[in-house]
Parts: C-alpha cells; structure tokens; sequence
C-alpha cells in the first residue's frame, strides 16, 4: 500500500511574511547555540551514552585550530568527563589527544547529532539569552519580540535541536526521506512510514499535521508506554489511517472493510482500538470496543458523527465482534477539549490518544476525564506534544548528519 498524505496545502512558504518568520526562527535557534550553555555529550560507538558536558562556542561552518571544522560538528569546550574512557569522536591532532579526559577546558570538534542542551542550566541560559536579544532590539532586522523567552517560559529545546539537524542533513534537500519501521503489533500488519522535510516543517511552524506525524506519535506511544507493558499492550490498539480514510473509503472500501474486519477478529476481552480518522481536511479520533459495540467519538471542533457518514456507515458494519445483524452499534460523543482554530486538530488527536492510554481505562467519560478535562487545550499543552515528537526523532536517529 502506497504511503500517503492527508492534509489541506499550507499557504504559500515562500511569500516574504513566511521567509521572515522562518529566518527569525532559525536565527533564534542559532543565538540559543551561540549562548554558550553547558551541554550534554554523547557517543554512539560502542553504546549510545553519556561521556561529559561542555560548552558549544559557534555554529556551522567555524575554525578548529586554524582548520575547517568537519561538516556536522560544532566547537565545543569540555568541561566536565563522566566517562573517563570516553575516546574523542575526532581526535585533536594539534595536540594529540585521544581521550575525553585529557580534552578538559580545549576545544574539540564534537557531532551535532550527539549534542543536547543540559537541563539543569537551561533556565539560566534563556535568562542570558533575553539580555543578549534585548540589547540588539535597536536593529529593526533583530528578533521580534513576540519569539524573545521570558522569565519563566517553556522553550522547545527539543524542537529548536531536532531544526538544526534537519538543516544540516540530507533531508534539507528536496526529496530526501526517512524511513520509520512499524511493527506488525501497531497497525495489525508490517509497514514503513515515511517522513519528509515538509513533515518536519508542519511541526517546527505548527501547521496542520499529514498522516506520518500521526503514525510517528503513534510509534512513540508504543515503544514508550505500551512495549514493556503488558497490561497497555493488550488493552489498547491503532488502526492504520493510511489504510481507512476518507478518500480511501470513497474509492477502495472493500480493501477499507476487509482490514477493519480482519484488525477487529483479532480482539479480544478489554480492548481499545484508538482511530486517528481523517475527513480529508480535518482529524478526529475514534476509540472503538468492538466487544462491546461501543465508539466513542472525539472531535475537536464540536462536529457530529452524522457529519461524516461515510465513515459511520462503514463502522457500523464492521465494528463488531462477532458481527451480528440484529444488535447496534452505540455511538457516544464524548465532550473532550475543543480547539479554536483550523489548524491544531492533529495535535489534539495525538493528546487525546495520550491521555487515553495514560488513563488506562477501557471507558472513556462523557465528559471525558476528570484529570484532563478543560474547555481548551493550551499552547503549552500542546508544545509538550511536539517536543516529545522531536525528542523521538532525535533519539530514533531518525535525522542525523
């Protein structure tokens, strides 16, 4: 099955309001590296893990010792070890060093990829991040105001990395992809999804979502909520959006009926089938026990189920297990947080199947839960979405050099 994308255009990214908002990001970015806060340091080879913490000195494209830097590395100052085996990534030939250790307070050229800012300072570098901008605001070219951290702010740090990896990587040409495998267990069957810079974009400037994104936060639920748990592995399960759409109801729904039945047959007691379902221009959930004949329907725009009848009908007809013709499917519209624009509905289905599984509850509420219930969600709240997202790129070494 050919992967594909469900989503409404984005604007024209090339108008000159779009270029100025990205170069303010991306200059954004770049003054978080040029900060000089104390960062993380890893090494792949022979295990991925921790070594030390320094301090990042330049961007791209900057002098080591009077010689080019290699491509994908930064400058950076060790200053703490904490491995003291650790080998240098790139051995300092000017004097000879080899070990991390004997690299304390030099500089050494370290890969971007294994380079992420240390918590425990972070606040106290977008405070010296603030003072830096502030005093550059004279220049009308300078950063907008409306992208300066203020005290006490969240700062995607995860998001501001995974951006800089994407434009230095391969990925930042036209056509260039990754490949994310998903395991039989996710969707019922084996698949690769793909991921494209456009994907990434549509987080980093927080447009409307295509099906990657979604089946990516998908894979993130399942290796890091519900692989070493039995209990959340068993009770709930996904069903592919690339294989049940709108587009592919209309034109394929023999295939669309034939995959719903066969992913329902395999339920079994106290089980949760969640449904990211896209219209075609919008993304809705739908959380379905098939034992049960119950659907509980969640749309972040307030709509109907009627709204979409295609959809109704065809769940109506396989969502049962066993299927019988006499019994009806119950359809409950749960009045979960509603969005208040055009754009976040991706983002809310990735929260609502989050918070559905950390509830670990069969039975969703009407008025959904109580932990989380709220009129809205907040940009903070989803932001924390998007980190996580990013944060599984980096660590998947899904985008690297």
């Amino acid at each position: 099955m050919p992967w594909k994308k469900f989503h409404r255009v984005p604007g024209n990214l090339n108008d000159k309001h779009c270029k100025f908002e990205r170069d303010c990001i991306r200059k954004r970015r770049i003054q978080y590296l040029e900060i000089s806060l104390r960062f993380k340091l890893y090494l792949s080879s022979p295990t991925y893990r921790l070594v030390g913490k320094g301090k990042v000195h330049n961007t791209l494209g900057d002098l080591l010792h009077h010689r080019p830097l290699p491509d994908g590395h930064l400058k950076v100052s060790v200053d703490v070890v904490l491995d003291k085996d650790a080998l240098l990534p790139i051995p300092d030939i000017v004097s000879e060093t080899t070990l991390l250790r004997d690299a304390i307070g030099s500089f050494v050229a370290w890969p971007l990829d294994l380079i992420f800012i240390d918590d425990e300072v972070f606040a106290q570098g977008s405070q010296q991040l603030s003072q830096k901008i502030g005093s550059r605001q004279k220049n009308k070219r300078d950063l907008p105001v409306t992208y300066l951290p203020k005290k006490g702010a969240f700062v995607p740090r995860y998001q501001i990395s995974l951006e800089t990896l994407v434009d230095s990587s391969d990925i930042a040409t036209a056509g260039a992809i990754r490949l994310l495998d998903m395991e039989e267990d996710i969707f019922g069957y084996s698949c690769t999804e793909t991921i494209g810079k456009e994907d990434l974009e549509h987080i980093f400037r927080h447009q409307e979502l295509g099906v990657g994104v979604i089946h990516t936060y998908i894979r993130f639920l399942y290796d890091n909520f519900m692989r070493e748990n039995d209990q959340l592995s068993n009770r709930f399960r996904f069903v592919s959006s690339s294989l049940v759409n709108k587009a592919l109801i209309c034109r394929e729904p023999d295939s669309c009926r034939e995959y719903l039945v066969k992913r329902f047959m395999a339920s079994s007691t106290n089980n949760l089938y969640l449904w990211p379902y896209n219209s075609g221009c919008h993304w809705l959930l739908l959380a379905i026990d098939p034992l049960k004949e119950v659907v509980y329907f969640l749309n972040s725009i307030d709509g109907e189920w009627t709204n979409y009848p295609d959809m109704k009908q065809l769940v109506d007809t396989q969502a049962r297990v066993p299927r019988t013709k006499s019994s009806n499917i119950t359809w409950i519209k749960v009045q979960c947080p509603l969005q208040r624009n055009g754009i976040d509905c991706g983002y809310f289905v990735m929260r609502f199947m989050r918070e559905i599984i950390n509830m670990n509850q069969i039975e969703i509420p009407i008025t959904y839960f109580d932990e989380y219930k709220c009129a809205h969600y907040t940009r903070l709240q989803l932001e924390q979405i998007k980190e996580e997202l990013c944060q599984y790129f980096i660590e998947k070494r899904l985008i690297s050099i």
